[in-house]
């Protein structure tokens, strides 16, 4: 086996490419048997919704499988294996790699180790790059020259392989580094967490009726407006993945609010609002007058709740005591306060502290470790 830590061996290591059945049934035999492997991702996703699966790059200390799958007309033992609780899978910034493994191969991998995530929780900054991690971490260089390469032509060249390889089997000794640093510092509860609460939203089936609420401005409109945003956008979801197309292609935000602004009745109305082209009034005009028709015609009962509006002005010195509280605590345990609470999680706590009624944390910090370490805090100060 290949020292981990003897980083010119890695560097010189040669890949093995899989490119049929046969090949990967001997990869996955040989894979099982190891405790932990390191796992990385090349897929493209320009003009399609769903991303493409292009390579999948394995490394278990000994050897750097590239496994094809473009070639390989049977992945369910690359299934079996990342399904396997005997093995853990190590990613960097795993979000992207278990979205496209998750819809090329219809499972979840599990168990995971997310060293993006724990070098977060051991100092190393917050969403540091694998190549800046190599370098503070290994001493070593990443080239990053294929990073836009076109995974999907065959034959893969020499560059792409060698690129695919590095892209992976520092990962190994980066895990055993991150793990050694979370059990000195008594954090090693911490990484469980996240990436229990990181597996399971990925295998929680999205609701497509909600995607309303992340449109830009949405919280301007009326409710019964708002109802007709969530029908659209429902609606531009499912017909972006039954299409297989970026939801921009099918219709982007600004014309969809827009289209509810208007809330026009005719297709001329439709052609005079800006966004709408030719080429959607012939495809999509008689679909989105119905929805506006039935959104419009709701009872007010059945629309959705209001938005959340921005945050008043007399309330930015309690953000920033709360951020102060966050940022004293992230430098005393010398990690990014971001770790701890984002923008969005004061942001949360705010909006109820204005309401009077219940203040109460977003869930990723009324539990767990951060509750211990800083949501206990930010609760205290907000009953002030």
């Amino acid at each position: 086996m290949i020292n981990p830590q003897n980083f010119n061996e890695l560097s010189a290591l040669k890949s093995i490419l899989v490119s049929d059945s046969k090949q990967l049934q001997t990869c996955v035999q040989q894979l099982e048997h190891f405790d932990v492997i390191a796992i990385d991702t090349e897929f493209i996703r320009t003009n399609t919704f769903f991303p493409i699966l292009a390579l999948v790059q394995i490394f278990n200390g000994e050897n750097c499988w590239l496994i094809d799958p473009v070639s390989v007309s049977d992945l369910s033992p690359l299934k079996e294996l990342l399904m396997s609780n005997k093995t853990l899978k190590v990613f960097h910034s795993c979000s992207e790699d278990i979205e496209v493994l998750s819809y090329t191969l219809r499972c979840c991998p599990q168990p995971i180790f997310d060293t993006q995530i724990a070098a977060a929780l051991t100092g190393y900054g917050f969403s540091t790059g694998y190549a800046s991690l190599a370098k503070n971490m290994l001493g070593v260089h990443v080239d990053k020259g294929e990073t836009r390469s076109n995974w999907l032509r065959r034959p893969l060249s020499a560059s792409q392989l060698g690129y695919a390889a590095l892209d992976v089997i520092y990962l190994l000794p980066i895990y055993f580094q991150l793990k050694e640093k979370l059990a000195k510092l008594g954090r090693k509860k911490w990484i469980d967490e996240e990436m229990s609460r990181l597996t399971e939203k990925a295998s929680t089936k999205e609701d497509l009726s909600q995607y309303f609420q992340k449109v830009k401005g949405a919280w301007r409109l009326p409710s019964e407006k708002l109802s007709v945003l969530q029908l659209i956008c429902e609606w531009r979801e499912q017909e972006a993945r039954d299409k297989n197309k970026p939801r921009g292609r099918i219709i982007d935000d600004k014309t969809i609010v827009e289209v509810v602004s208007n809330a026009t009745q005719s297709k001329e109305g439709l052609s005079e609002i800006e966004g709408m082209h030719p080429y959607l009034i012939e495809r999509y005009s008689e679909k989105l007058l119905d929805l506006i028709k039935e959104g419009l015609a709701r009872p007010t009962k059945e629309h959705p709740a209001p938005l959340s509006e921005p945050l008043p002005k007399h309330m930015s010195s309690t953000i920033k005591k709360l951020k102060q509280i966050v940022n004293m605590k992230a430098e005393l345990l010398d990690i990014a306060p971001e770790i701890l609470a984002r923008k969005k999680d004061i942001e949360f706590l705010v909006r109820t502290i204005i309401s009077e009624e219940n203040i109460r944390l977003p869930d990723k910090i009324a539990e767990g470790w951060r509750f211990d370490v800083i949501g206990s805090a930010l609760l205290v100060s907000s009953s002030d």
